[in-house]
């Protein structure tokens, strides 16, 4: 039985044990492992998920995970020389443990426009300079070919997640369907895809396009190469990742989804993720029971 993953960003700043051991008891054993969590060696992770492996727990990684030693902004769509080898650093890690995970899937973002630092709240604030779309989407599209025969190597599939803009300005590369094309284009069609409907709902907001015509085109598109969905509420502004409501839009869609099969040929199960960092255990408790009833 398909049953959701839930995100470890829900452990903020916990050590990944412990974060694995909560996440699971509420997921049934089915975690994400995300960030932020404190640095620890790849020889200690490895060991902790091959612990929990043990007791039956199934692990998929996603963007900043291993955590790095210093914290910075994964930008593929850097010009920093620096922060583009501290981006294939942290990457080349992931896919290690990806494959100490028995996990198929590794997701990313696509990259940024602008510089940027991360908050305390967790969130980006970019400085004033922006680099041109052209350029910015060169980069991001040169980083994935770079990697992505690697990932094909060792029979891990990689994803690009979509992003969103801010009201003040589009910051971000991947957020609408003509910047998820120009990419998906470039890159080899063994490159999946990662649909976080939170971001969705923010660019739909503030972009001005109509949300259900942007999924129905792109599953038209993709939907054969989603591998991973990423759940969360927001109010269309901020990514909040706040427990679904009740009757969230967001229920309907994941029916839509689930009726749409991947590439059978990869042998990969789609995998859903509920990244409702903000959100009370009982909230996620019953979230993952409505999740789990659409997507079973």
């Amino acid at each position: 039985m398909t049953k959701c993953f839930l995100s470890t960003s829900l452990c903020r700043n916990q050590n990944i044990d412990s974060s694995i051991l909560e996440c699971g008891e509420l997921s049934g054993k089915k975690v994400e492992l995300s960030a932020p969590h404190p640095n620890e060696s790849i020889e200690n992770i490895t060991k902790i998920i091959k612990k929990y492996i043990g007791e039956g727990y199934e692990f998929t990684l996603h963007n900043y995970f291993p955590p790095p030693k210093k914290s910075f902004v994964l930008n593929i769509a850097s010009e920093d020389k620096e922060e583009i080898n501290n981006c294939k650093d942290l990457i080349e890690k992931a896919l290690l443990l990806s494959i100490h995970a028995s996990s198929k899937i590794y997701g990313v973002h696509a990259g940024y426009l602008s510089k940027a630092v991360a908050k305390e709240d967790g969130m980006f604030e970019f400085d004033n300079t922006k680099t041109s779309y052209p350029k910015s989407l060169g980069r991001s599209i040169k980083f994935i070919n770079s990697i992505e025969k690697n990932f094909k190597e060792k029979k891990v599939k990689l994803l690009v997640e979509n992003l969103f803009p801010s009201i003040a300005r589009n910051s971000s590369l991947f957020c609408s369907l003509e910047q998820i094309d120009d990419l998906m284009k470039e890159v080899p069609n063994t490159v999946g895809l990662l649909l976080d409907l939170g971001h969705l709902n923010i660019s739909s907001n503030i972009m001005k396009f109509d949300r259900n015509k942007f999924l129905d085109k792109f599953l038209s598109n993709y939907g054969d190469r989603l591998y991973e969905i990423h759940i969360s509420e927001n109010n269309g502004i901020k990514d909040e990742h706040r427990a679904l409501e009740k009757n969230s839009w967001q229920f309907d869609i994941l029916k839509k989804i689930n009726e749409i099969k991947v590439n059978e040929s990869d042998n990969i199960k789609r995998v859903f993720c509920l990244e409702s960092r903000n959100a009370q255990k009982e909230q996620i408790i019953s979230n993952l029971e409505q999740i789990n009833d659409i997507i079973a």
